[in-house]
């Protein structure tokens, strides 16, 4: 059974060096040393007074005497971590590099493994870990190429001794330029902090070892290396799990109340009836594991305005009302603000005032006029009107003369009759007849604006009935506002599926008509593309198109893909299902609402676990939040790889008489797949990318059942053995559930087949190891 370390025998060491006279500083090598010693410290395995940091130390003659003193402290565990340059002499050994450490000399200027090697053979600790984070930091567990090199023995060799390196023999170790930890590094700190979902109470080396091999290679990075002596990797926890889960396999639901009626914190349950009363409005603080799909989607935006900025990708987030839509939302504008202006347009409160193209145009311009300083608005307004005047043209030229003449002929008629203005009488009249002038002329100007320029809902509706293509204006208006914003423009829509199926429908061909003549190359010269992210239920908006559609359905629609899958596969690139939660999620979230701070009594803490000691970890949160966003962006460009695109291809040419000849289909499933395996690594699903590949397949071309299999994975048992069919799917699916295509896809030996366990995982329902598969239904 795992065990943490014994507090009172247990000695951490934690060596490294950020500063250098020759080689390349390490800055975050700082941080590396502050944090990992305060997670280490606060663990319950080892006191804060015994961890010890030797930071930036010159010579080895500083390192090895201190190091020896402490390691000869622990008798139960020594742990001994070291982060830096690492170098390679010329005799194949392994150098750890320290602040006066010379290229061409590193024999005689570093620290000589061997040194370290020796300390940790002597102590008299039962257990001894070494973790390493340097270049070529494999050559702790073999010798170079396999050949023993004089004097040199592998570390695994001490009885009792479990190593950790950040990359093989030959490879380097890498350091994110401006980032708060190295890359390895801060992954283990990231696990230690956050833990590993799953059923294991503590968080072994060997559950610690694995899973910084699967981040590390997701996230395009060396591959971290182990040696395990005598089984100790699965006998020794460094840290109690964060993300312990009971239940993780079982398919039992998380306790919400103890054996005796108690609430989790342990107080009686009519002491906590009284609950916090929790509005309604849409989050800001992410407390539902969203982030990670915010991000994924942040990423995508900005590449495609990068890579293609002539080119619109409009996103559909899908989700029943409380979901969490809104809340995603503001999660994704906090992540795209430094990108991008956001535009919000709130599709209920606009519904009422027709046409729906007026509303998204003035939503535009307001966000536009506004992202300016306030002492450049008015001219920013005066010069649209102007533009709105001259797609206008002769009906606005015309009143305005008309106007302007009426003013003149008002001015005229009480201007003075004598020229000289030599009375005071005069001079007011002829004030007066000034005033009345402007007056006439700025009333007539306004309220011809109002009503030919569609500065008012009236003058839309008269815009449509006098123009012959006022959607070509619209557009162009659309598109001279997006030249003047400052930064590419998303527009994100909420709250669409309040709306009625007309106003739905409408307000949907009009965005698309808009985004069709974004971005076209006009008079020469590309224009900037407008990105658009709708959050609202799926089944409402495919509904208003059949709806509005009817009379096409039958002859149109396909099994398991209705007529109104068709219509917003037509418009969205992509349709991201809002994330699942997952059992722990869930639980969090409540503790959250009802002020949980502990989920066991104080005296139910096993006296092995040293509590917590209090701190203030804002620091530690704060460098964790900044090493995760150059985390995102790094999983995300390495699952963008070659490799992972191959991986797509050849899924998709197995399965390529499954979508068929419809480009659409392809290009959603490449965009569906892409998007969904960054989020599931990000968000600790581990998941295979191969059943993901299958799962994607599946959302696109047959939706329908995809939403029923997410509702009820167990229904995956009908689809594998068709006499099943009738007791899983109803009625109108039972066609597309007996497909043989579907049935290819779901037994697939590449990725599946498919268990209710790898579908939850798939929608990011379960967190943890991959499910069992099995061929029986």
């Amino acid at each position: 059974m795992a065990r943490l370390p014994d507090p009172g025998g247990s000695q951490a060491v934690l060596i490294g060096c950020g500063s250098y006279a020759e080689l390349t500083p390490l800055p975050a090598i700082d941080n590396n040393l502050v944090d990992l010693g305060e997670v280490l410290g606060e663990s319950g395995g080892f006191r804060p007074e015994g961890v010890a940091v030797i930071s930036d130390p010159r010579y080895a003659s500083e390192v090895v005497p201190e190091l020896r003193e402490l390691s000869e402290r622990a008798t139960d565990v020594l742990l001994v971590y070291y982060a830096g340059h690492g170098l390679v002499g010329d005799d194949g050994e392994l150098y750890l590099g320290l602040r006066d450490t010379v290229t061409r000399e590193p024999a005689i200027t570093s620290l000589p493994f061997e040194r370290l090697r020796d300390v940790l053979r002597r102590s008299p600790a039962r257990t001894r870990v070494l973790i390493l984070d340097c270049c070529f930091s494999g050559r702790a567990i073999t010798t170079y190429m396999g050949a023993p090199s004089s004097g040199f023995a592998p570390l695994s060799e001490v009885s009792g001794t479990f190593t950790l390196v950040s990359s093989t023999a030959t490879a380097l170790s890498i350091a994110r330029p401006d980032e708060p930890y190295t890359a390895f590094t801060g992954e283990l700190i990231r696990l230690l902090k956050q833990g590993v979902p799953g059923a294991e109470e503590l968080l072994t080396l060997q559950t610690i070892a694995a899973e910084l091999r699967r981040t590390m290679t997701a996230a395009g990075y060396p591959e971290p290396q182990t040696r395990d002596e005598n089984g100790i990797g699965a006998l020794l926890g460094l840290a109690p799990n964060p993300a312990y889960d009971p239940t993780a396999g079982s398919g039992v639901p998380a306790p919400t109340t103890g054996e005796s009626g108690t609430a989790p914190g342990g107080a009686e349950a009519d002491d906590v009836e009284d609950v916090e009363w929790a509005p309604d409005a849409p989050a800001t603080v992410d407390l539902l594991r969203r982030v990670p799909t915010a991000k994924v989607l942040a990423l995508r935006l900005v590449e495609t305005q990068l890579t293609q900025p002539d080119t619109s990708f409009l996103v559909h987030l899908d989700g029943p009302w409380g979901s969490g839509k809104s809340s995603l939302l503001n999660l994704l504008g906090a992540q795209v603000d430094d990108h991008f202006l956001v535009a919000r347009f709130d599709a209920w409160q606009q519904s009422r005032l027709a046409p729906a193209w007026w509303s998204l145009l003035t939503c535009l311009r307001q966000r536009v006029v506004r992202a300016r300083p306030w002492w450049l608005r008015p001219f920013v307004r005066l010069r649209e009107s102007v533009a709105r005047a001259r797609r206008t043209g002769a009906p606005y030229a015309v009143a305005f003369a008309l106007v302007a003449l009426t003013a003149g002929v008002l001015g005229y008629l009480i201007w003075p009759e004598k020229s000289g203005l030599l009375g005071w009488e005069k001079q007011v009249k002829a004030a007066t007849a000034l005033l009345a002038a402007l007056g006439t002329l700025g009333a007539g100007a306004l309220l011809a604006a109002r009503l030919l320029l569609w500065d008012s809902v009236r003058g839309a509706r008269l815009f449509e009935q006098t123009q012959a293509n006022p959607m070509a204006d619209v557009a162009a208006h659309f598109q001279w506002l997006l030249r003047r914003a400052k930064k590419p423009v998303v527009l994100f829509v909420d709250d669409l599926d309040r709306c009625d199926q007309a106003y739905v429908v409408e307000f949907l061909d009009m965005i698309q008509t808009l985004v069709r003549a974004m971005g076209s190359p006009r008079g020469g010269r590309t224009e900037r593309a407008a990105h658009v992210v709708v959050a609202a239920d799926g089944t409402w908006l495919r509904r208003s198109y059949e709806v509005a559609h009817a009379s096409f359905a039958d002859c149109v629609a396909e099994p398991g893909r209705p007529l109104g899958h068709l219509f917003l596969d037509k418009l969205f690139q992509l349709s991201l299902p809002i994330p699942a939660l997952s059992a722990p999620t869930r639980t969090a979230y409540l503790d959250e609402m009802l002020r949980v701070v502990d989920a066991r009594p104080e005296e139910e803490v096993p006296p092995s676990r040293a509590p917590a000691r209090p701190r203030v970890d804002g620091d530690v949160m704060e460098r964790l939040r900044r090493f995760e966003e150059g985390r995102a962006q790094a999983v995300y460009a390495a699952m963008q790889r070659v490799s992972e695109r191959r991986r797509a291809e050849h899924t998709l040419r197995k399965f390529v008489p499954v979508l068929g000849d419809n480009p659409r289909a392809v290009k959603r499933f490449l965009n569906t797949y892409s998007v969904l395996r960054p989020i599931r690594f990000l968000e600790g699903v581990h998941v295979d990318p191969d059943a993901l590949a299958l799962w994607s397949l599946i959302c696109v071309r047959w939706p329908d059942v995809a939403d029923h299999l997410a509702a009820c994975p167990e229904a995956v048992e009908g689809i594998a053995w068709p006499l099943w069919a009738g007791d899983h799917f109803p009625e109108p699916l039972r066609t597309a559930a007996e497909s043989p295509e579907l049935r290819a896809v779901v037994t697939s030996p590449d990725g599946g087949p498919l268990t209710p366990e790898l579908i939850r995982q798939c929608r990011g329902a379960h967190r943890g190891p991959a499910g069992h598969r099995s061929d029986r239904p």
